[in-house]
C-alpha cells in the first residue's frame, strides 16, 4: 500500500506562486498581517529546521502564554518562538510582557523553561532592545524597573501578577542568556531556499519531491488501474490474463506494464506533494479534469480490442494541454510519463476503464 506519513507541516497557498515577484521578499514580509506572519515563520522553520527538532507546534492567540511556536527536540526539550508583527522596529515596551508572560509560566510550572526564545520581529528588534539582549544582566534590571507599567495586568486578565519575594527571586534568578532575536533578513535568505520560498517569493530554485519507483510487490492501492490494464491485455491476446506472473509470458506487453507502473509512480509522486505541501489541492483535480476531458473523445471511439483504445488514450494524454493546472504553468513539473500516469489515476476513479 502506498502509505505516506501525514506530515505536521504548513501548507502553502499555490496561487501565491509568481504573484508580484518584482516586489521584494523583505516589503511582502512588512505587509503580512499577525496570522500571514506567524505562518511564514512556520514555513521558514519546516523547511530551514526540521532536522534540529523533532516536531514544531504553532500556538498562537489567547493563552499561548508568551508562545507562538513550540519546537520540541527528542529529548523533550524545547526552544520557543515568539513572532512580532510590527511596522517599526521592536523596542523594549513592545517586548517586557512577553518576557513577563515567560517568567511566570515557567515559575508557575505551568510551561518548561526553553533551551531558546528567539524573537522574531518583521522590522527586527530595535537598537535598544538588542542592547538589552546582548547583555542579560541589564535586560532583568529593565524588566524589572519597568515590571509595574508593562506586565503587573496584562500577563493574565483576571489577576495582577506582582513581584513579591518568591517570585521576584524567581525572576533575578532567571536565565535571561537564552533568549535571542533572529534577523528577518536571514530568515528571508533562508526560506528563499525551501519550496516555500519559491512559492511565496518567487525562491530561487524549485525542488520537487524524490521520484517515487515502483516496489518489487504490487500494492493494494494499485490493483484498480492493474487489473485494467490486464484486462486490455486479455482483450488484445486473446487468452485470459489475470496475473501479472502470467503477463510475463509475453515480454513485449510485460515491458508495456511496467511503463505504466512507472508512470503511475510519477503521478504518485506530483499528488504527494500537492497533498502536503500546498492547501490548494484542486489543482491535482484540475489536472485530472484536463486530461479526461483531453482524452475522452478518442477514448469512446469503436476499436478492435481495449490494448488499442489504452494505447490511443496514453498518445492523446501526452499531446493534451494541461497549462490551465498550475502544477503545469507554474511549476513545470508534469510531463509526458506524468500524463499517462493520469490515465491509471483516472481508472482508479472509475472514469475510465480500456475494456468496455
Amino acid at each position: 500500500m502506498l502509505n505516506f506519513t501525514d506530515l505536521k507541516k504548513p501548507s502553502i497557498n499555490i496561487e501565491l506562486c509568481d504573484i508580484d515577484n518584482h516586489i521584494p521578499p523583505i516589503d511582502k514580509v512588512h505587509i503580512m498581517d499577525e496570522d500571514s506572519f506567524e505562518s511564514f515563520i512556520l514555513e521558514w522553520l519546516y523547511g530551514c529546521k526540521k532536522t534540529k527538532y523533532f516536531s514544531i507546534k504553532q500556538i498562537g492567540g489567547a493563552g499561548d502564554k508568551g508562545r507562538d511556536i513550540i519546537a520540541y527536540y527528542k529529548d523533550g526539550e524545547v526552544d520557543y518562538y515568539q513572532c512580532k508583527h510590527y511596522n517599526t522596529a521592536l523596542a523594549p515596551s513592545n517586548f517586557y510582557v512577553e518576557l513577563g508572560k515567560l517568567c511566570y509560566y515557567t515559575y508557575k510550572g505551568e510551561i518548561p523553561i526553553p533551551k531558546k526564545y528567539y524573537i522574531i520581529a518583521s522590522n527586527d528588534v530595535g537598537p535598544l532592545l538588542q542592547d538589552l539582549l546582548n547583555n542579560p544582566f541589564k535586560l532583568l534590571l529593565s524588566l524589572k524597573q519597568n515590571w509595574n507599567t508593562y506586565c503587573k495586568t496584562k500577563i493574565t486578565k483576571t489577576t495582577e501578577i506582582l513581584l513579591d519575594k518568591d517570585f521576584y527571586d524567581y525572576v533575578d534568578s532567571f536565565n535571561f542568556k537564552i533568549i535571542k532575536s533572529y534577523p528577518i533578513a536571514q530568515i528571508i535568505d533562508e526560506h528563499l531556499d525551501t519550496i516555500y520560498g519559491y512559492i511565496r517569493f518567487g525562491g530561487r530554485t524549485l525542488n520537487m519531491p524524490t521520484l517515487l519507483t515502483p516496489t518489487d510487490n504490487i500494492e493494494s492501492d494499485e490493483m484498480t488501474y492493474i487489473t485494467a490494464l490486464l484486462e486490455a491485455y486479455s482483450d488484445e491476446l486473446g487468452e485470459q490474463i489475470d496475473t501479472v506472473e502470467s503477463l510475463k509470458a509475453h515480454n513485449s506487453y510485460f515491458k508495456h506494464f511496467n511503463r505504466q507502473r512507472k508512470d503511475y509512480y510519477s503521478i504518485e509522486t506530483i499528488r504527494r506533494f500537492v497533498r502536503d505541501t500546498l492547501t490548494d489541492s484542486q489543482q491535482f483535480e484540475i489536472l485530472k479534469e484536463e486530461i479526461y476531458n483531453g482524452i475522452i473523445d478518442v477514448h469512446e471511439q469503436n476499436y478492435l480490442n481495449g490494448f488499442i483504445r489504452l494505447k490511443a488514450d496514453l498518445i492523446q494524454a501526452t499531446n493534451t494541454n494541461t497549462s490551465k493546472c498550475i502544477l503545469d504553468s507554474k511549476f513545470h513539473c508534469i510531463g509526458n510519463s506524468e500524463r499517462k500516469g493520469t490515465c491509471h489515476m483516472l481508472v482508479n476513479d472509475n472514469k475510465l476503464r480500456w475494456v468496455e
